[in-house]
């Protein structure tokens, strides 16, 4: 039997109305980091690819009023969650959604049709994955339907020449992450995430520009937690407020 039940969240502190399933995949901080890194100029069009119910493209149209956002996901039940979510918020006209597989290609509206295209994809490649396999909708979301590479290669074709892609994902996929994205853009910039101060990075959020060939740079990470569990003072004002992530190390 299928668990319809929707729990009401919110994010940014509460300005973000998130709608979402209560069983399978939940939005989590990745999504929230991944839109606040997201940088584009007034009136820039934005895609997120693998938007699910919609936890980056919504924190994204709060943040940044002037820019329109588009999110693509191949589980039809999500983007018909993103859909109400974008009612909710009132971000109709700004913000739209459709049913799309990055395994089936780019469709030509899409094509080149954006001047940032970001993402959260699924993190594991399928030998990696849990073979316990417990919903169908939590493998969708966690687990590659295509290779790293073909995900970075989807959006780059999304994106206009120049125009930027970021994406976070796990630190220990970095290799496969920096291999997929020197095919096809350059400017790589790099931005660790650390659970604590004392701990190794568990995340990785990386932004490059297509087709531009500048070298790659290494940048100021961001720690999440104090000591004693509680969020750092620039994580909290990433997470709760409307700062954006810089790849300077200065949140803006």
């Amino acid at each position: 039997m299928t668990d319809t039940t929707e729990t009401d969240d919110r994010l940014l502190g509460g300005r973000v109305i998130l709608r979402q399933p209560g069983a399978g995949f939940r939005v989590s901080v990745d999504a929230v980091l991944l839109a606040a890194a997201v940088s584009i100029e007034p009136g820039g069009w934005a895609l997120d690819v693998g938007c699910g119910a919609g936890g980056a493209t919504l924190c994204l149209a709060s943040r940044m009023a002037d820019v329109t956002a588009h999110g693509i996901d191949r589980d039809a039940e999500m983007i018909a969650c993103l859909g109400r979510n974008i009612a909710d918020n009132g971000f109709d006209g700004r913000v739209s959604s459709e049913t799309c597989d990055v395994a089936d290609g780019v469709t030509e509206q899409l094509r080149g049709a954006f001047d940032h295209v970001f993402s959260n994809p699924p993190y594991l490649p399928p030998d990696r994955a849990d073979g316990r396999r417990p919903s169908e909708r939590m493998w969708q979301a966690t687990v590659e339907s295509v290779p790293i590479a073909d995900w970075v290669s989807f959006m780059a074709d999304c994106c206009r020449p120049k125009g930027r892609l970021t994406l976070v994902h796990r630190a220990d996929r970095l290799y496969d992450l920096l291999a997929a994205l020197s095919k096809r853009a350059g400017a790589i910039e790099i931005l660790p995430i650390w659970p604590r101060a004392d701990t190794p990075a568990k995340r990785v959020i990386v932004t490059a520009r297509v087709g531009v060939g500048t070298p790659l740079r290494l940048c100021p990470g961001l720690v999440l937690h104090n000591n004693d569990g509680g969020y750092t003072d620039r994580a909290r004002q990433l997470l709760e407020g409307s700062a954006a992530l810089a790849f300077d190390g200065v949140a803006s």
